[in-house]
């Protein structure tokens, strides 16, 4: 939730820890703050500024018992439920814990509570809840609970544990965020260190590490879905009006779930997760509250509010559709607060319209940084606050909890999200006989040239769901609708009722070769529910319209999911493919070694079109051996195709030439893209046969400069005694710049000094938009840094071209302490930043208000030397560094305060943005890489380099020394600006409120 602090079974671990507070460890002033002075309902409210169409009022606090509450639901009869817990983040040994489930109503209609009842009390620690079937689901610790009121007194007096076994690794990453989906399941997610094991009527159910989980209660049937949330701890999730369904991390990403809720547990081996994120906050926030009240302000429906505890703010992000999923665009929040204690972390909407926003209250939210037992850790506060418009009326909800059920039946057409759900939680509830025989008549009496026709079947279908009714007929309705997004939802049941539906992949095979990418997305998370191999294929159907990164993600996690199904079938011959790229796409995603021999019995097939041949030609050179990839050489008379697979294999897998590799390569090449491919490959296969033949291809003026520019590329590889004469002869300022960077690199890697000379002194003779690539080709040798400080301090270099090094190393995240030292002399700089304090950031701060001028603020981001603009982004405007992006900062002021501002432009290493964290790789080779990590497997780790934005590969087995270097952001990159400079940079980014997409 809001803290972060291991389970330790041992006591005297924990009194140890509390005492033993290592000053190394720091203390943010968000999660450790001081307390204020006066705690008080008005000090609070005073602190507020919203939105000027808002107004505030407390609906209820402390004095009502409330303390710490961890989040709400309101019911049909309008009541509000809050959960609270006075035993987090840990008991004191010998205490009982004694948390509880709170009852709050509004009887007299003022708009602020005046009765509380305790629901349920005893529990430890809980951190989410839901309510249906007549009580309360509750997250507590290791336990799903389900409590009851049996005697209707108001009190649960029935308590059952429905599963055990979840894990406990954190006090705050323990299940929580339980939500209904429109079809009646239950979802609520796990930390980063919990391990669960679970056991349930259909086996063991696992989640190791942060995840989402998924309850269909009737049939006690639980899905686990790793990783499906951009952050550790996931912390909320919402549903669209057609069933789209969002993750929010607690920290700052929002992400599409469906992407992930690929069926993941029979997978095998260790590949497994990730999140397709679609925006975020600017820091730490959890929970998503859909705005679809008439009481809020017209612009703001349908956008995400976000409870920002970090930032301490309700932040609000507008979702638009982007291809099958959506993107997220940053607003201004909707309420901030100046008062410490302010912690909002959860967001409903009330039965009057009206926002209600769960306040945690406590200066403290810390993980690690403070103590357990921190006197200044609030056990005392807790508050609702109730935000509406002003002059805007109320809402007079229906009486849902009176209603028998047609007439909640008639409820499911309601114009608000909020009282069709509530009218179908209300319908779940009931005696299936009753609510299904009621939504069959309701159903029944639609008429086809409704309007909203479709909208009232997904709503109805959602109840037949919740009561685990099978209804072919109205699934088949909505899978041929003209809406795309009824159809996807359709196509999610299917996946949902495959095992009592007749040939469900006919179904799917259907939704597969659909218009619309958010159905095909639906077909493949559908497709890995049914256990079988032609799913598979049913997936790469999906995957071969337009795709997109939410179909990609998908597409690659299902073919994990469904190895165990597809692999042995199509090891026995017994898999087809509709189109022999289908296979192609499977195989490249998961295909392996074994794998390889089903490709070669295809290519041994007389009948083989030669377009098929290719595809299966490119394929086996992507998996297979050695001899494998002779044969494929042979097979496609040496293709561009399969000359770039067999490159990739090389560098990514270490595939070693065929023995007849050099006679292969010998035949006449036609094309510029096969002649460029085959010397490519000579280089990476270092056949030295062809070394004099490759040397001509670089020296050649009439060659094509493809074919040139490998060929110097493959000097570096190939032992030539005459290479580095010739490379040197290609690094003039008079060559194209493709071929002097390639033959530079090459140099490179075996005379790096004179490399370095002949980059000093080509750095002042190119043009500025092309001594980024020479300086990389350089520098990605491991003394390349070192050996260019030497160069320049022999060279006669400008003041000018120093600047444009160092912009360049700025923006590439190079710190190299030597190089910036001769660089800053050279222009003149010394370059020295403050040390950390407290006291200075809160005097900048005070001073950028009061002084600071936002228009010179913007001149001074956009100064060459200040290089900000090389990495970010401003209202769609970047730098000339395009290989490197670093956060967008068009709203940077809508969830960072003013003082982490400071810190974030002035020792950026202590404000790290999520998914900005760097690596720096050095191989054993002699290669630098510095950037972020892309991707990994167990051979192959893919990272984005900063200095070519180029995604490289490096084989595991190749790597020296791999490092955490944070940032990129350099030190000191701010320390030439002036006071007053520094003042209007801080003024100017805490006017940048709103942007488009987040990059």
């Amino acid at each position: 939730m809001v803290s972060l602090k291991r389970v330790v079974p041992i006591a005297s671990a924990w009194s140890l820890f509390t005492v033993l507070q290592p000053a190394s460890l720091g203390q943010n002033s968000l999660s450790v703050s001081t307390p204020e002075a006066d705690n008080s309902v008005k000090a609070e409210l005073a602190s507020f500024a919203v939105d000027k169409e808002l107004q505030v009022n407390l609906f209820a606090d402390e004095s009502m018992g409330i303390a710490n509450p961890v989040c709400m639901r309101w019911d049909a009869r309008g009541r509000l439920w809050v959960l609270c817990t006075w035993a987090y983040p840990q008991l004191k040994p010998g205490v009982k814990p004694n948390d509880k489930l709170l009852i709050l109503e509004d009887t007299n209609g003022d708009a602020k509570a005046d009765e509380v009842f305790t629901y349920t009390d005893g529990l430890n620690m809980p951190t989410g809840f839901a309510l249906g079937h007549g009580g309360a689901y509750i997250g507590n610790g290791r336990e799903l609970l389900h409590v009851r009121d049996t005697t209707g007194d108001g009190k649960a007096d029935k308590r059952v544990v429905l599963f055990s076994g979840f894990g406990t690794g954190d006090t705050h990453q323990t299940i929580n965020s339980f939500a209904w989906s429109p079809g009646g399941e239950l979802f609520f997610s796990q930390g980063l260190h919990c391990f669960s094991r679970v056991q349930t009527p259909w086996g063991i159910r696992k989640l190791d590490e942060h995840g989402s989980w998924r309850l269909r209660p009737l049939r006690r049937q639980l899905h686990a879905h790793r990783r499906t949330s951009g952050g550790g701890n996931p912390w909320g999730f919402a549903f669209g009006d057609w069933g789209e369904p969002f993750i929010k991390s607690n920290g700052p990403g929002v992400s599409e779930l469906l992407p992930g809720m690929v069926a993941s547990e029979q997978i095998v081996g260790d590949y497994w997760g990730g999140a397709v994120q679609i925006g975020a906050t600017k820091i730490k926030s959890m929970i998503i509250e859909i705005v679809d009240t008439p009481v809020l302000p017209k612009d703001f429906q349908g956008d995400f509010l976000i409870a920002g505890y970090f930032a301490r703010n309700i932040a609000r992000l507008r979702p638009t559709v982007n291809g099958a999923g959506h993107k997220l665009q940053t607003l201004a929040p909707v309420l901030t607060s100046t008062h410490n204690a302010f912690r909002p972390v959860d967001l409903n909407t009330g039965p009057d319209g009206a926002l209600y926003v769960a306040d945690w209250f406590n200066p403290i939210i810390g993980h690690y940084q403070a103590s357990l037992r921190h006197p200044d850790r609030d056990k005392k506060h807790g508050r609702i606050w109730r935000i509406t418009t002003k002059g805007q009326p109320l809402l007079k909800p229906p009486a849902l909890d009176k209603m028998n059920a047609a007439q909640l039946c008639n409820q499911l057409s309601a114009p608000l999200r909020r009282t069709r759900k509530l009218a179908k939680l209300r319908l779940m509830d009931l005696p299936k006989a009753k609510a299904i025989a009621a939504t069959q008549q309701w159903v029944d009496a639609l008429k086809p040239t409704d309007p909203a026709l479709e909208t009232k079947l997904f709503e109805a279908i959602g109840v037949f769901e919740s009561h685990e009714v099978v209804d072919r007929p109205l699934l088949e309705r909505l899978l041929t609708s003209k809406d795309y997004r009824a159809r996807a939802y359709a196509t999610r049941v299917v996946g949902r009722w495959h095992d009592r539906l007749k040939n469900p992949l006919a179904l799917l095979r259907r939704s597969a070769t659909d218009e619309h990418s958010r159905v095909r997305l639906e077909a493949i998370v559908a497709a890995s529910d049914v256990r079988e191999a032609e799913s598979i294929a049913i997936a790469a159907q999906a995957a071969d319209g337009s795709a997109d990164r939410f179909i990609t993600f998908a597409f690659k996690n299902a073919v994990h999911a469904l190895a165990s199904e597809w692999k042995p079938a199509l090891l026995a011959g017994k898999l087809d493919f509709a189109k022999p790229a289908h296979l192609l796409s499977v195989v490249r995603e998961g295909g392996g070694n074994e794998v390889a021999s089903v490709v070669r019995k295809k290519l041994a097939d007389p009948a083989l079109s030669t377009a098929h041949k290719l595809i299966l030609a490119e394929l086996l050179a992507q998996i297979g051996n050695s001899a494998d990839a002779a044969l494929a050489l042979e097979l496609a008379s040496i293709h561009p195709t399969i000359l770039h697979a067999l490159v990739n294999a090389a560098r990514e897998r270490n595939l070693q030439a065929p023995a007849n590799a050099a006679e292969l390569l010998s035949v006449p090449l036609k094309t510029t893209a096969t002649r460029a491919g085959a010397v490519q490959l000579i280089g990476a296969w270092k056949l030295n046969a062809h070394a004099e033949s490759i040397r001509a291809l670089a020296t050649g003026q009439t060659e094509p400069l493809a074919v040139r520019v490998a060929a110097a590329v493959a000097l570096g590889q190939l032992k030539i005694p005459q290479a580095l004469e010739t490379l040197a002869s290609l690094v003039t300022v008079n060559g194209a710049a493709d071929l002097r960077v390639a033959a530079l690199g090459s140099l490179a890697k075996h005379d790096v000094a004179r490399a370095a000379q002949l980059t000093a002194r080509l750095s002042g003779q190119v043009k500025p938009d092309e001594l980024g690539p020479v300086l990389a080709a350089l520098l990605q040798r491991n003394a390349g840094a070192d050996a260019m400080a030497r160069a320049l301090g022999q060279a006669e270099v400008s003041a000018d071209t120093a600047k444009l090094i160092l912009r360049w190393l700025n923006a590439a995240g190079r710190a190299e302490p030597k190089l910036n030292l001769v660089l800053n002399k050279l222009i003149g700089v010394q370059s020295v930043t403050p040390v950390y304090s407290a006291d200075f950031v809160g005097a900048l701060v005070k001073e950028a208000l009061a002084k600071g001028d936002a228009v010179n603020g913007k001149k001074v981001f956009q100064l060459p030397l200040a290089s900000c603009t090389a990495c970010h982004a401003v209202d769609g405007v970047r730098g000339a560094v395009t290989s490197v992006k670093g956060p967008n900062l068009s709203a940077v002021a809508a969830g960072l305060p003013m003082d982490l501002l400071v810190e974030s432009v002035l020792w950026p290493a202590r404000q790290i943005k999520e998914g900005y964290d760097a690596t720096t790789v050095i191989t054993k080779d002699g290669r630098v890489l510095s950037g972020f990590a892309h991707s990994e497997d167990k051979t192959v780790l893919r990272v984005r380099d900063l200095a070519t934005g180029k995604i490289a590969p490096v084989q595991t087995a190749n790597i020296k020394q791999r490092t955490r270097n944070g940032t990129v952001m350099p030190p000191g990159l701010t320390a030439s600006l002036t006071r007053a400079e520094l003042r209007d940079l801080i003024k100017y980014l805490s006017t940048l409120k709103t942007t488009g997409e987040l990059k």
